[in-house]
């Protein structure tokens, strides 16, 4: 990916400005200088949030890159052109951002938006304007996120040198972050976590063996030996003891079994004797209670043959019931009819009554019908007259309304002459405000002098401000080292005693084995005589062997180094803090006498006048803006003051005129109406008058019509009633003639039928009828009777035959005999299948655990081996289990530590001349389970390997670029990442003498600049001078930057 221009729109400190990268294409490196904080590193920021939707740092979200000069019509965009693989691609990016409506006042929060177009040989392909699709496609393209692009593509003051010295665990996190190893970390903690529950899954296991195998019933013969196999946890003996046991129940079971067979047939043969005897005695007993019935049935025939007489009277009643109900039906219609008839007769009466009475009313009205005739004829005269009424009311109300535009034209006039005088004097008001714009002007060119160069004075005061921290900082890191040195030293001196202890007590040991080996005529080993009468005293102390020595001396060796590395901090402190000091004073005693400050400065002090200085500028601004602010109004006054006055007095022209043709108008009106009202008769003079007139006649015409209307109304109303009534009498005459035919009908058949049944027909006959129909609900239950006294005789008969014949010639059996001999039988059955039963209870239980147990066994043994196994490999990835103590992600985090530390070997040598080359400090990994990714250097000049904490600053630097530059490259060969032809090194050059700059400039052209275009972002002098090639951010002073190019003539 080759970068080619990146435009920034109210982003950062910059307005509108296109960042060119092609213009350094040709060459391989270059310089982004510019003072601190004028937006050097917010061009690499733009480059990210482009890509990205982030900045290149954690400190500041997307939106709070948007300028804080920029307007509410400003919008805030980044766009940035880049080539890959013969592509090119525009990426357009507007964060979340306040600005005004586009309609109407106020603001409005707009969302972010982005644009994504791909071209190829300058045609667009695609182009995407949804976030989630931009992002899903650049994560395609580029193989990499925002995080990884800067590590590619930036080297962030600082933050190298602080990964060279970090502790492992420092290490350990950023290359996690970098490479994903988490995965590892996950695998490591379920592994762990599947062992530990293996564990508890065996123990909870064997414990559920072992009540397994107490649940298993022994016999009295083997309890005393399972007790003490249960109790040795000799499963094997268990079982075996079981199964003999088994086999014995098994034989046990079935001898009960034949005997249980056996009394079940005895017990069969009592039960069906027993059940013959029993229905003996049933069947006589049922014998003689049937003999009884027949008796009871035989006593009944006389009742039964009365229930069948009702019978037939009441089935004579049901016959002629419909003759009967017709007859009473037919009665009492045929009395109804001749009611109706009655009532209808009234109703005609009154109609006629009605009618006559309407007619007379009518011709009563005589006189309102001629009033209504006079009436007509007054109504239609007036008519006549109505138009003239009519137009001399409109005249009338155009006569006021002219009047009332009269009074407005004139009152306009008056009021537009005081406008205009009020404007003229307005007028002188605001010129003698306008006569103070020069001196407004020249003072405003004054004070933003005066703010320029106090926004420098603070941004030299918050240089000051930070150098003072870091000054504090350094004091306390020195005072820090001090300690940490004295106590390293006092350390190191116990060390050294405690190996010298080591090696004399070591040496008092060898002497002691030399003495006892001592013959006659052997030389001595410490005096070299060859005589020995005196031989040392031997006194007995612990042996001490060669390795112990060599470990005290070894821990005496890094308690010196240590007190080396320290030693040559804080020198390196003492160098900075001197510096650092002179920085200060310098830049303190510059401010103090711009300021005019006259006691000793600090930064407090400074601080106090320039928030002084900056208050006073503050309010002469204030006071100065307000001026402008009336100048600008007074003109925008002036000129619609200038204006409004012209247009006053062409109004003023032209209400004159408005002013006389009224006049003319009402003038004219007026002779008219005179002339309109000379014609209108004395007693209804205005309109008003002959409205309220022809209102009144017409409500007395109205209400005499309403008067012959009701009359004529209620004749005819009379003549329908009457109508009506006479088609009602009608029709009711009709039905009671069918009525009374129905009626006489009904009779007759009725008196046919009682006059068959009955020898004369009385009025008792009737009401013996009358019973009789009541009384019919209960002909089926008497019928149902009849029935069930037949069927019982029947029964019974058919019941004696069976019983005589199954009762003949038989005695009656001794049934308590029968019963003991049977109770006998059963309960010896019982006792046997009792027996049976809790036998064969205890061996399927036994059976069922002792194949469970079986089972357990097996899969137990299988588990034990699974979490030998587990626990092994959990031992392995977590380093308990391994000579290194690495786990199995702080082994992967070194396998990508070493890539990267071959790769920067190439570039640290050829930095160094050869002198220095990465290399990994195993000595603590044997101890140390977290440890592994510790880093020293092998310094060819010794010899010999050397903590990076002992490197100068210049060399930390070259370290830490080589060690980047190398992280940036396994990285993209790691993760697929596409190759970026350009990097830039944020800082870092100040820590470098003359040659190691010249060094790393010469180095960074030749193993980086073949391929890719570098940038060093940087204000260090030096780097103007010795590159020609530059990108020069150019800082007005009041918050925006511009840039520059400069090229190597």
């Amino acid at each position: 990916m080759s970068p080619l221009t990146l435009h920034l729109e109210f982003f950062g400190p910059y307005r509108d400005t296109t960042i060119d990268f092609t213009k350094f294409a040709a060459t391989p490196l270059f310089l982004i200088s510019g003072k601190t904080g004028s937006g050097k590193t917010t061009i690499f920021d733009g480059m990210s949030y482009a890509l990205f939707d982030q900045t290149s740092g954690t400190d500041r979200e997307p939106k709070a890159m948007r300028s804080d000069f920029a307007t509410t019509t400003d919008i805030t965009r980044v766009t940035f052109n880049f080539t890959h693989r013969h592509r090119r691609y525009e990426i357009i990016r507007e964060p979340n951002q306040t600005l005004a409506k586009k309609r109407g006042s106020g603001t409005t929060d707009v969302a972010s938006k982005v644009t994504l177009t791909v071209f190829e040989d300058d045609r667009e392909v695609a182009q995407l304007t949804k976030n989630g699709q931009v992002k899903d496609y650049l994560q395609t393209l580029l193989q990499m996120d925002g995080k990884q692009f800067a590590q590619i593509v930036l080297l962030p003051q600082g933050q190298f040198r602080r990964f060279l010295v970090a502790p492992s665990d420092e290490k350990a996190t950023v290359l996690e972050q970098l490479f994903n190893t988490e995965i590892f970390a996950k695998w490591t903690a379920e592994l762990r976590e599947q062992a530990k529950q293996d564990v508890l899954n065996n123990r909870a296991a064997a414990e559920s063996l072992s009540r397994l195998q107490e649940q298993l019933q022994w016999t009295e013969a083997n309890e005393v030996t399972a007790k003490a196999a249960l109790e040795q946890q000799q499963t094997t003996t268990l079982l075996d003891l079981m199964a003999t046991q088994q086999a014995a129940s098994r034989r046990d079971i079935q001898a009960l079994t034949d005997r249980v067979t056996s009394a079940q047939g005895r017990v069969e043969q009592l039960t069906r004797q027993d059940t013959q005897e029993a229905q003996l005695v049933k069947d006589q007993a049922a014998l003689k209670q049937a003999k009884l019935m027949q008796q009871t049935l035989t006593n009944r025939e006389s009742e039964m043959q009365q229930v069948q007489a009702e019978i037939s009277e009441l089935e004579w009643g049901q016959k002629i019931q419909p003759q009967w109900l017709e007859e009473q039906e037919a009665t009492r219609a045929r009395t109804q009819r001749q009611q109706a008839l009655e009532k209808t007769q009234l109703v005609l009466d009154q109609a006629e009554a009605g009618k006559t009475n309407a007619i007379a009313e009518q011709q009563a009205l005589a006189a309102v019908k001629q009033r209504v005739q006079d009436g007509q004829s007054e109504w239609d005269r007036m008519q006549q007259l109505q138009p003239l009424y009519h137009e001399l009311a409109q005249r009338t109300t155009e006569l006021t309304a002219q009047r009332q535009d009269l009074q407005a034209n004139h009152s306009k006039v008056e009021r537009l002459k005081l406008t205009i005088k009020d404007g003229e004097r307005q007028q002188d008001q605001f010129q003698a405000v306008l006569d103070r714009q020069v001196a407004v002007t020249k003072r405003s060119q004054v004070l933003s002098e005066r703010g320029a160069q106090l926004k420098e004075y603070r941004r030299q005061l918050s240089v000051l401000t930070a150098g003072d921290q870091a000054l504090q900082q350094l004091r306390l890191q020195a005072d820090s080292l001090g300690k940490q040195l004295a106590e390293a030293q006092a350390a190191a001196g116990k060390l050294d005693q405690q190996a010298e202890t080591v090696n004399q007590a070591f040496i008092r040991d060898q002497i002691q084995q030399l003495t006892r080996q001592l013959t006659p005529g052997t030389p001595c080993p410490v005096c070299g005589s060859t005589d020995h009468p005196h031989p040392a005293t031997i006194t007995a102390e612990p042996e001490v062997t060669q390795q112990a020595v060599d470990d005290a001396k070894a821990l005496a060796a890094t308690g010196a180094q240590k007190v080396t590395a320290l030693t040559l901090d804080s020198q390196q402190n003492q160098t900075q803090l001197q510096e650092q000091v002179a920085t200060q004073q310098a830049g303190l005693s510059e401010l103090a006498q711009v300021l005019k400050i006259k006691e000793q400065p600090d930064v407090s002090v400074v601080a106090g006048a320039l928030k002084a200085q900056e208050k006073a500028h503050q309010t002469a601004l204030t006071a100065n803006h307000d001026q402008q602010v009336e100048l600008t109004q007074t003109q925008e006054k002036s000129k619609e003051l200038v204006a409004a006055l012209a247009g006053h007095r062409q109004d003023f022209d032209t209400a004159q005129q408005a002013l006389q043709e009224a006049q003319r108008r009402v003038d004219r009106l007026e002779t008219t109406i005179q002339g309109q009202r000379d014609q209108l008769p004395t007693d209804a003079p205005t309109l008003t008058a002959f409205t309220e007139r022809g209102q009144a006649l017409q409500a007395q015409l109205k209400a005499d019509r309403d008067q012959l209307d009701r009359a004529a109304a209620a004749v005819v109303t009379a003549e329908q009633v009457l109508a009506g009534a006479q088609a009602s009498v009608r029709n009711a005459t009709t039905e009671v003639t069918q009525s009374t035919q129905r009626w006489q009908k009904a009779q007759t058949a009725l008196a046919t039928s009682l006059s068959q049944h009955f020898d004369q027909v009385t009025e008792s006959s009737r009401q013996h009828v009358a019973a009789l129909l009541t009384k019919l609900p209960a002909l089926a239950a008497k019928r149902q009777v009849i029935q069930d006294f037949h069927s019982q005789r029947e029964r019974l008969t058919t019941q004696l035959e069976d019983l005589q014949r199954r009762t003949a010639g038989r005695p009656m059996p001794d049934r308590e005999q029968t019963e003991g001999k049977l109770k006998a039988a059963q309960g010896a059955v019982t006792v046997l299948q009792d027996d049976r039963h809790a036998q064969q209870t205890r061996w399927q239980q036994n059976d069922r655990l002792v194949q469970q147990i079986t089972e357990q066994v097996a899969r137990q043994a299988a588990a034990l081996q699974r979490t030998q196994a587990l626990t092994e490999l959990s031992g392995v990835v977590t380093g308990d289990g391994t000579s290194s103590h690495l786990g199995l992600e702080r082994y992967v985090l070194q396998t990508y530590l070493r890539q990267i530390l071959t790769v920067g070997n190439t570039r640290l040598r050829q930095l160094t001349n050869g002198r220095y080359q990465f290399v990994i400090d195993d000595s603590q990994a044997s101890s140390k389970k977290r440890s592994g990714l510790e880093i020293n250097v092998y310094d060819d000049h010794v010899g010999e390997q050397r903590s990076v904490h002992t490197l100068s600053g210049g060399e930390s630097f070259m370290a830490s670029l080589a060690l980047a530059l190398a992280l940036g490259e396994v990285i993209q060969s790691t993760t697929g990442s596409v190759e970026v032809d350009a990097l830039f090194i944020d800082e870092g050059f100040g820590s470098l003498d003359e040659e190691a700059l010249m060094t790393a400039l010469e180095s960074l052209e030749t193993i980086e600049g073949q391929h890719r275009m570098i940038g060093i972002i940087s204000h260090v002098s030096e780097l103007r001078d010795q590159v020609g090639n530059q990108l020069q951010v150019l800082s007005n002073g009041n918050g925006e930057s511009t840039v520059a190019y400069q090229a190597d003539n």
